[in-house]
């Protein structure tokens, strides 16, 4: 047998070969007492390989012992900064790994009650952490879903299972959401009523907690109380979000009408961009009928009022669909045009007529077209007229060094490459190698621009 470690399996892992063997492979070919000797040294090397194979060891009967230990093992009273939370989120997934697989084969309630002691850790845990990545709430999230997978397996007590959604969901932390509906069956009505009850004595006080009002609108979804979702989610009835919200749970509740029914009222009696979403609860609704003519109607409603190259985009597709685009496409234009020129300078790219979307753009106000989108547009106009894009291509240089910075110099760069692509299929290569020359004679301080125009071969 050759010693762990040798130089045929190291070749395999090392990086710079035509194409690394898959680690599966190589594992494949390797003995049980060398397979054993790698991990002893990697569960010696790191904690987290030791962890996972102590959990994977444990007898089916001693499983959640040890799966409480290594949720013990978690613990940690220090503030995490960024990466330590990372690295700690890292070390939690390996146990959830466990504990979600130890779920799916022998569900129990002492197993559901890990759960719900380890997700409370976690979000006491968030408290003292730089969670800004985001991997702390993963780990939450990972374990309420193990624990929605318990309650479905008939594990959960109704009443202790309400317990704990008013203590976690309510009283002790606002990172995380419990849904009554989602635990509905595990519930039961003896959970579902404890529940109501306790909602209901916190709904009177003079300020009402997030949890409180999420888990009373959530009641009346599980209960189909239309009038008590309207009064609770549409308040007073103002604003589109609140005609969103209303909206959002009539669809919920498989009520198509009155869903569209309420996007309608809330297009009519508010203002604001988020009337977009609106439109659109309103046009899913007509899809799902297949009624495509009174989509086309909305989403030419829609364009009218909020022109972009979106709605512009919407209308088309909703005018296609009826084989009536050519019928609306001279309207859908003018609209835009009117409107929104950056949006309307979109709109022909799209539609691939790049020719009047360059006189377009050349006769507007360059601030208005935007910089970004310049750039898209010279790429285009480039093999048709390429002195034209080169002119752009030199101002997005200027304009880019305004910023004296390493990102900044990058994209002048990559504009300076462009332009002397373009010049040279323009024949302006020589006034290009001008342009070059006292430019980096103007900006010859600039140590890091020289640097990286000498790299980017542009000497």
């Amino acid at each position: 047998m050759r010693p762990v470690g040798d130089a045929t399996v190291g070749a395999v892992a090392r990086k710079g070969g035509a194409q690394e063997e898959p680690v599966e492979g190589v594992i494949e070919r390797l003995s049980d007492g060398e397979v054993r000797a790698l991990l002893l040294k990697a569960a010696a090397d790191h904690g987290d390989v030791a962890r996972a194979v102590r959990l994977a060891g444990a007898a089916p009967a001693d499983r959640v012992v040890a799966l409480r230990a290594a949720v013990d093992d978690l613990r940690t009273r220090r503030f995490l900064g960024y990466r330590e939370s990372m690295e700690w989120a890292n070390d939690a997934d390996v146990v959830v790994d466990e504990i979600a697989r130890a779920a799916e084969a022998s569900p129990s309630r002492e197993l559901l009650a890990l759960v719900e002691l380890a997700v409370g850790r976690v979000a006491k845990l968030i408290e003292h952490a730089d969670d800004s990545s985001g991997s702390i709430g993963d780990v939450a999230r990972r374990l309420l879903t193990v624990h929605e997978q318990l309650c479905d397996s008939g594990v959960a007590d109704p009443i202790a299972l309400a317990k704990w959604m008013i203590k976690f969901g309510i009283e002790d932390q606002d990172y995380f959401n419990l849904d009554p509906v989602r635990y509905a069956d595990a519930l039961g009505e003896p959970g579902v009523a404890l529940l109501r009850r306790v909602v209901a004595e916190r709904s009177a006080a003079p300020r009402i907690p997030f949890a409180v009002g999420y888990t009373e609108v959530r009641l009346a979804v599980l209960d189909r109380d239309v009038d008590r979702l309207v009064e609770l989610l549409g308040e007073d009835l103002t604003a589109p979000h609140q005609f969103i919200r209303v909206a959002e749970a009539m669809l919920e509740l498989g009520r198509g009408d009155d869903a569209l029914m309420w996007a309608r009222r809330g297009i009519a009696e508010t203002t604001g961009w988020q009337v977009a979403k609106l439109y659109q609860i309103a046009c899913g609704v007509l899809t799902e009928r297949d009624d495509a003519t009174s989509v086309l109607s909305v989403r030419r409603e829609q364009h009218g009022r909020m022109p972009s190259s979106s709605t512009y985009a919407w209308l088309q597709a909703a005018a296609r669909a009826v084989d009536a685009w050519a019928d609306e496409r001279a309207r859908a234009r003018e609209v835009l045009a009117a409107r929104e020129t950056g949006g309307f300078v979109d709109a022909l790219m799209v539609d691939g007529d790049v020719d009047e979307a360059w006189e377009v753009a050349m006769s507007a106000d360059q601030a208005t077209i935007g910089w970004r989108r310049l750039a898209q547009l010279a790429e285009a106009r480039e093999p048709a007229d390429p002195a034209g894009a080169m002119g752009v291509y030199l101002r997005l240089v200027e304009s880019t060094l305004q910023t004296a910075d390493r990102k900044a110099y990058n994209s002048a760069a990559k504009h300076l490459k462009a332009a002397r692509r373009a010049a040279a299929a323009a024949g302006l290569a020589e006034e290009f190698d001008e342009y070059l020359t006292a430019l980096r004679e103007l900006h010859r301080r600039r140590r890091s621009l020289i640097e990286i125009l000498d790299k980017s071969g542009l000497g």
